[in-house]
């Protein structure tokens, strides 16, 4: 007798919240031709590279959306985005980051907007750049993070291609 299970329900993560971030990273960067692979999941916030996007949710569900990469892989998605190639992390690169936060924050919405995740509000995106941060949330909100992994972005010296999306929701 065999058992079948998927990764999201023997982590017990939220599948749907799981499959929404999935889809919608995937959405919200096909325009910018990327095609970036889930290759982790955690209920933990990961942190690892050094600029977050972050998004915030207001309504019968509140919560927040964060981006988080490195400056190269920041910049190599911005450049994608809009066409060009950018090599430091400056205003242009930190507003492409946040147009594809907020690209993939209303593709979220629009996912979750007849189910019991509901939200009414994106706030406008903030961006921390810095290595040493930690967001804390209330006890009880439910938190998916899921790692990615852009295949278009060559590995070098050491560095990979990595992001991570991290979704934290709770009813008020």
């Amino acid at each position: 007798m065999s058992t079948q299970f998927s990764l999201p329900s023997l982590l017990k993560i939220d599948e749907q919240l799981f499959s929404v971030i999935v889809k919608c990273t995937r959405d919200g960067l096909m325009m910018a031709g990327l095609k970036p692979e889930a290759i982790g999941l955690s209920k933990l916030l990961r942190s690892g590279g050094n600029v977050s996007a972050i998004i915030g949710f207001v309504g019968p569900i509140s919560g927040s959306m964060i981006i988080n990469t490195t400056d190269s892989v920041a910049c190599f998605m911005a450049g994608r985005m809009v066409g060009e190639t950018f090599t430091t992390l400056d205003n242009q690169t930190l507003d492409g980051l946040c147009e594809i936060a907020n690209i993939m924050a209303g593709g979220i919405k629009a996912a979750l907007s007849a189910s019991e995740y509901r939200f009414d509000r994106i706030s406008v995106p903030s961006v921390i750049v810095g290595n040493s941060f930690s967001i804390n949330h209330y006890r009880g909100m439910t938190s998916v993070s899921v790692e990615f992994g852009l295949p278009e972005i060559p590995i070098k010296m050491g560095e990979i291609g990595t992001f991570s999306v991290n979704l934290s929701l709770m009813k008020i």
